[in-house]
């Protein structure tokens, strides 16, 4: 530490020399901040955070991020080590107050300034360490790694919008929320960001950050409503493909040589199963008559499906060739353990290809098979059954054991599309 003091008449100052380059944009050689002793060893210890916050400002200004983050971290551990009330601690805060003002000086914005300050000072707790401190303990939450990771990624919105647990209060947070709809940002995708919020905040609570009676994310409603189609930079609402569609995208999957896309395609337009129940049936999960989908993304998810006279030949080809137990054989897992993820970003490219927008994905075969099955008269609770929704009424959802396979058979042998070929 002795290379940034000097001596000048009988003060010690902290000195520090900019590097050439950054001169210009800083205007001066280098910095000097006087210590207000001449005592060399207290000189030594006031000096340490100023020099550590000029380095600070030196990263900023080369273009690393958060340097003045971390600087106000580095003030806020030399001040904690330092007694209330001592000497040495009111002169390094006197120091850190002429930091303040010189940065508001330099172009930072007031607001800016004061939250450097309080957080050096110790008033105002920063969210990013809390923030990587709660992501490393969702390793061990049990919650499944996708989950995590979408937790992780709606967690740090929040964090990058509010650099302190003091600025979260239930006023900002609405007014964020407003924020994320006028982005686009899906209600539901809302509702998700704002669960993992609160999962954030029940941490730091737990660990005596904040008070217990505080909870900004408690939003009683959200007012804004689903993004609609009709919503400038929101994600359009999913829209059923027409049967001559699908059918010329199996057309055109068959035509590409992908051989694999083309049979989910038309197990997807006979089923209405979601991608991953396609991607995960195993040739043990196959009968005679009928898939049996296990493990689904809800419990209602969890049911036979009766194979449609026009793909008994397709399943059968496909059990003969499979070379790994799965009904769609050779494709990969990816880090989630998910089979669809290769697969389905190429029925991306493939219906982007064919012009088709944001608002029809593989997900909208599944509201292709709904609404044939709506048009071919099937009862709403017998879809319900074939395509794996929840029931929503006490009868039905909370008493019956389901539609019998020889009704789900007959509903599912409505489904008529226009294919060019035998599916075989």
């Amino acid at each position: 530490m002795a290379n940034h003091i000097e001596r000048r008449r009988n003060l010690w100052y902290a000195t520090l020399h900019i590097p050439a380059k950054l001169r210009p944009r800083l205007g001066r050689m280098k910095f000097i901040q006087s210590l207000g002793t001449a005592d060399k060893r207290k000189a030594e210890y006031l000096a340490a955070p100023i020099i550590a916050g000029w380095k600070a400002q030196l990263r900023q200004t080369a273009g690393e991020p958060d340097g003045l983050h971390q600087e106000a971290m580095r003030w806020r551990h030399a001040l904690g080590s330092m007694p209330e009330g001592s000497e040495e601690r009111e002169t390094l805060e006197a120091v850190l107050i002429g930091r303040a003002e010189q940065l508001e000086e330099g172009g930072t914005s007031e607001a800016e300034a004061v939250r450097f300050a309080r957080v050096a000072l110790g008033t105002e707790l920063p969210t990013q360490p809390l923030y990587a401190e709660w992501s490393e303990a969702l390793d061990g939450s049990g919650l499944g790694q996708k989950n995590i990771d979408r937790m992780r990624k709606d967690v740090d919105l929040m964090v990058r919008k509010f650099d302190t647990l003091q600025q979260i209060t239930t006023k900002a947070v609405k007014a964020w929320v407003k924020e994320l709809a006028d982005a686009g940002v899906t209600g539901s995708s809302r509702k998700r960001i704002l669960y993992g919020c609160r999962r954030f905040w029940k941490h730091v609570q737990h660990e005596e950050h904040i008070s217990e009676d505080l909870e900004p994310f408690k939003v009683p409603h959200d007012p804004y409503g689903n993004t609609s189609k009709t919503s400038k930079k929101g994600t359009p609402d999913r829209e059923p493909f027409a049967p001559a569609e699908v059918c010329a995208l199996w057309q055109q999957a068959r035509d590409k040589a992908d051989q694999p896309l083309a049979d989910l395609i038309a197990l997807a337009a006979y089923t209405g199963a979601r991608i991953e129940e396609i991607c995960s049936l195993k040739v043990a999960d196959v009968s005679l008559n009928a898939f049996r989908i296990e493990d689904a993304k809800t419990s209602a998810g969890n049911r036979q499906v009766p194979i449609h006279a026009a793909i008994h030949g397709l399943v059968g080809r496909l059990i003969e060739s499979s070379t790994d137990g799965y009904l769609l054989s050779g494709l990969t897992f990816n880090k989630y353990d998910d089979r669809s993820n290769a697969i389905g970003k190429r029925f991306g490219r493939l219906k982007t290809a064919a012009g088709y927008g944001e608002a029809k994905v593989f997900h909208s075969i599944r509201k292709t098979v709904t609404t044939l099955l709506e048009n071919a008269s099937v009862p709403e609770n017998i879809t319900a059954d074939i395509v794996g929704h929840e029931k929503k009424t006490i009868t039905y959802g909370l008493y019956s054991g389901g539609a019998s396979l020889k009704v789900k058979a007959k509903a599912v042998g409505k489904l008529a599309y226009p294919f060019p070929a035998m599916i075989t």
